[in-house]
């Protein structure tokens, strides 16, 4: 796990500045606090920061095939590294190291852009072919690990983060209409956008190659799913053995490390899953940790037993507490996420991944289950509207109309307003947290309104036979794109980073993907019961209260903390003249959506917490100057 950063020039003889290289990779030290690494020739510069967990001794990055013709910088694990090294050997190839990175130079020698194919893991690379003049930047399926780059003029510089790139001095802060209108209505900001304005992400299962000024990027990865009346008929046990089985591979795959692997759990079925498969792997006991809401009403596990409670799976818990106190936290989370999505449960992650960091250097984690699986409300949503998409549209509407249907089931009202076909716009109407993050595009500046007029509603390209999937599948394929590629595995990667842990997710394996994908949907969900078929494959391994134990979204809770009293830099960003300084919102109707929402007359607390992230992202990213070395950081 580290952090990547580089430039390419178009005049092949012109030098990189070694100081913009150190100070790109200064500003990413929290992602690779172990050691640095750069590779400086004519027309290219990489940089890399390190976090040493494969390979503590000749580990280091960049690594170069053996006449240094082929350069590889990489964050992320590539979990099949032994066995491609066994394969790349019997070819020919020497290695110097025993890093899993070492195999991917090797690799690009026999396949050309085609190694990626070969890669399981989790992975941000750039690789500079010397003898083509060509860079190569290269994201995993899921984009677990997260790229940035942007086209100059006369070179391409890219980065692990944004922070990275404007401290090359190189780009500048300014604000992407187009992501602050996702930012705001879909609570995150879609690839390939950035909220830097010029800034692109490189896409999750995406390649780019940049020779001679010319960019051209290729998908060479996408979830597929089987048409509606193609699954595989087998009992459900079959399945679910099948899960099991390929799970524990992963999970197997994933502890590969020459240092400790902690996991996170919680008090669900997904992390616990990962946790139980790890205890007969693990030497000794697997250290967990384990996030405590102090308000038992957002407690999870109030009342409830984890799985580090159950002696027989020799696992020692942590707890870790979070509460009103750990509302500082959030400028922290904006920091490290760069504004790229809102919410209130990195303050959470931060937490966990602090105290992690006092014991492990990896923990496995159990995100993308509910991606894979069907696990989140809105895929009961689905089945339970489904007579109702047979009344015609205007009578839906109607039906969605009904203040206290639209009251009490938000994401049921908004799909049945929408389009009967599962469109990215049925999808997004169907998840309940969006109303209250459009309250917030509600309270931008005039000024902001307009700019935003000419920028184009946002889409998810939709790959062939799209249509013949099952509307079960179609809402998988809108999660994985969307909501888990630009959201949650972001701020899972950046609240670990943060406290330089590295986050692994077995789950998001690409194998364990691809036979998730051939699940039928309604063994997947069996009566109505979430992720049925993870039930069934863990039952007699879990214990009983786990196995049956509902979803409970990780959530911390901001609304109740936005009813005061209010910390200093909330009160500051909140102010008057701080939002007429910046004049992204309307000053009068922050003022006002706030004394609704400590009232208690309204909910708007998503809707604040969105306004408030956009400022904190003002101060760090706008207005401050990033090139100046780490003294000028704005949380050094």
């Amino acid at each position: 796990m580290c952090g990547i950063a580089g430039i390419a020039f178009i005049d092949a003889a012109r030098p990189p500045d070694p100081a913009m290289l150190r100070r790109m990779t200064d500003i990413l030290r929290h992602r690779g606090p172990d050691g640095e690494g750069f590779h400086v020739a004519p027309g290219i510069g990489l940089g890399f920061r390190r976090l040493a967990i494969i390979d503590l001794d000749t580990g280091d990055q960049p690594i170069a095939n053996e006449d240094g013709s082929v350069v590889v910088v990489c964050n992320g694990e590539i979990y099949n590294h032994v066995e491609l090294r066994a394969e790349l050997e019997a070819k020919g190839h020497r290695f110097r190291t025993r890093s899993d990175v070492e195999a991917i130079v090797h690799l690009y020698e026999e396949r050309g852009d085609a190694f990626v194919e070969r890669l399981r893991g989790m992975f941000a690379l750039a690789l500079w072919d010397a003898r083509r003049r060509r860079l190569v930047l290269a994201r995993d399926r899921f984009g677990i690990k997260p790229l940035y780059y942007a086209r100059l003029g006369d070179a391409l510089v890219f980065a692990s983060e944004q922070k990275a790139l404007l401290a090359s001095g190189r780009v500048a802060a300014r604000p992407e209409p187009r992501a602050l209108r996702e930012l705001l209505t879909h609570g995150r900001v879609m690839s390939p956008d950035a909220l830097v304005a010029g800034v692109s992400k490189v896409a999750a299962g995406h390649l780019a190659a940049y020779a001679q000024g010319s960019l051209t990027l290729s998908r060479y990865w996408d979830a597929a799913f089987p048409a509606a009346g193609d699954y595989e008929e087998r009992p459900d046990q079959a399945w679910a053995d099948g899960l099991r089985d390929e799970l524990a591979e992963s999970v197997r795959l994933h502890m590969r490390s020459d240092v400790a692997v902690g996991a996170w759990l919680s008090g669900g079925i997904d992390s616990s899953t990962v946790a139980a498969l790890m205890s007969p792997l693990a030497e000794s006991r697997v250290q967990t940790f384990t996030m405590r809401i102090d308000d038992p009403a957002n407690d999870e596990l109030h009342g409830r037993r984890a799985l580090s409670d159950f002696p027989a799976f020799r696992l020692d818990g942590h707890s870790v507490p979070c509460g009103v106190r750990n509302f500082d936290q959030f400028p922290l989370g904006v920091w490290h996420n760069e504004g790229q999505l809102l919410g209130s449960v990195a303050v959470g992650q931060l937490r966990v991944a602090q105290a992690s960091a006092e014991h492990v250097k990896v923990v496995l984690c159990g995100e993308g289950a509910d991606e894979l699986l069907g696990g989140y409300s809105w895929y009961r949503t689905l089945h339970l509207l489904a007579p109702l998409f047979a009344l015609p549209a205007p009578l839906r509407r109607f039906i969605a109309d009904i203040p206290a249907i639209r009251r009490r089931w938000p994401g049921a009202a908004g799909t049945l307003a929408g389009p009967k076909a599962m469109t990215f716009e049925r999808y997004s109407l169907s998840i309940t947290h969006l109303g209250s993050q459009r309250a917030a595009a509600r309270l931008l500046s005039r000024d902001v309104v307009e700019a935003l007029r000419g920028t184009e509603d946002v889409d998810v390209p939709t790959p062939a036979g799209f249509e013949r999937w099952h509307p079960f599948a179609r809402m998988q394929y809108f999660d994985l794109k969307h909501r888990m590629g630009d959201g949650i595995v972001l701020a899972l990667d950046a609240a670990s980073m943060a406290y330089s842990v590295e986050a692994r997710v077995p789950f998001l394996d690409h194998v364990v993907a691809a036979y998730c994908a051939r699940i039928p949907p309604w063994v997947k969900m069996r009566r109505l019961r979430e992720k049925a078929v993870l039930r069934r494959a863990m039952r007699g391994t879990l214990p009983d209260e786990i196995v049956r134990r509902p979803k409970w979204a990780m959530r911390v809770p901001v609304d109740d903390w936005l009813r005061g009293p209010l910390p200093d830099f909330v009160r500051e960003e909140l102010s008057q003249d701080r939002l007429v300084e910046t004049g992204y919102f309307d000053a009068a109707g922050v003022a006002q959506a706030l004394a609704l929402h400590c009232a208690r007359r309204e909910h708007l607390g998503s809707a604040i917490a969105a306004v408030l992230s956009v400022q904190l992202w003002d101060r760090m990213f706008r207005r401050t100057r990033l090139d100046g070395g780490a003294d000028a950081l704005p949380l050094a």
